[in-house]
């Protein structure tokens, strides 16, 4: 296991609809406020947003970002625009350093939260994980032989547009058919929506199944079955053997057994053990403490 973070970090997790920001101390987070994530387009507005947080915590020496999206060499730019709007290549290292007075590490929030997953977590004691968030889009993160990938220009792990089914909708990334517009929480709404005929979220499609509707069941079974077969997928490539699954659509009532049972209907050389993520929600936050303090990532 790595040794988690040892000097205070002020930790950001830059969301499609929260900023979060806190001070983590050897693993544990304190002193967090949350804000609502400024979506003018312009990415100056959100790091005012951040520099005007963090007047209102302690002092640290380093600081770290976790954010959706992809950052290339301080640069952050949406893969899905509609996740967070923001100009493609936003220099956000420069400009956080700049304004918080002191260096920035930054980092795809999926990727902290598997660092996480790996010292803290459910990851802890694989040799190649991966973690995999369902929440409004699909994100991950993958730890090979105990190093963080994010690759040479931060894609690492954007397994949410590899395609599900080449004939299915257009995704915000420009590609059609990708898992996220099948299994995620925006796409099990959209499929609902169209199903019943009226404004549906995810939460009440999980409600309705766990009621009895089959047709609710059965759209959140495929949903499943998408999510397995392109787990088997990153199996067949990277040679798994763990995947540690969170999210709020990843953690919902029965959707993890859902995962399990799609698996299990294929062939037994793919399959891997599933297990529910331990970190919650600051999983990004500890994740990018921990590797401004040291960690190993490539």
């Amino acid at each position: 296991m790595t040794e988690t973070s040892e000097h205070p970090v002020l930790a950001i997790d830059i969301g499609g609809t929260k900023v979060a920001l806190a001070i983590v101390v050897s693993g544990q987070v304190t002193h967090r406020v949350q804000i609502a994530t400024p979506r003018s387009g312009r990415g100056t507005d959100i790091v005012e947003a951040i520099a005007g947080q963090a007047t209102l915590l302690p002092r640290t020496t380093a600081a770290g970002v976790a954010t959706t999206g992809i950052v290339d060499h301080g640069h952050l730019t949406a893969l899905n625009p509609a996740t967070l709007p923001i100009e493609d290549r936003f220099p956000l290292v420069e400009a956080l350093g700049q304004r918080l007075s002191r260096p920035i590490l930054a980092i795809n929030d999926a990727q902290a939260a598997a660092w996480a997953e790996y010292c803290i977590g459910a990851g802890q004691g694989a040799a190649r994980m991966i973690f995999v968030t369902v929440s409004t889009g699909i994100g991950a993160g993958l730890v090979l032989d105990g190093r963080l990938q994010s690759g040479a220009r931060g894609l690492a792990g954007h397994v949410g547009h590899m395609v599900s089914d080449a004939a299915g909708p257009t995704c915000g990334c420009g590609r059609r058919g990708c898992v996220e517009r099948v299994a995620s929480g925006s796409a099990v709404g959209m499929l609902a929506t169209e199903m019943l005929g009226r404004p549906v979220a995810a939460p009440e499609v999980f409600a309705a199944a766990e009621a009895g509707d089959e047709r609710c069941a059965n759209l959140l079974d495929r949903a499943s079955a998408a999510l397995a077969n392109t787990l088997c997928d990153l199996v067949a490539s990277l040679d798994l053997d763990r995947i540690v699954l969170g999210g709020g659509v990843g953690l919902a009532e029965g959707f993890l057994q859902r995962v399990k049972m799609s698996m299990e209907t294929l062939p037994a050389v793919y399959r891997r053990p599933i297990v529910k993520a331990g970190t919650g929600a600051d999983a990004g936050l500890l994740g990018v403490a921990a590797l401004v303090n040291g960690g190993n990532f490539h």
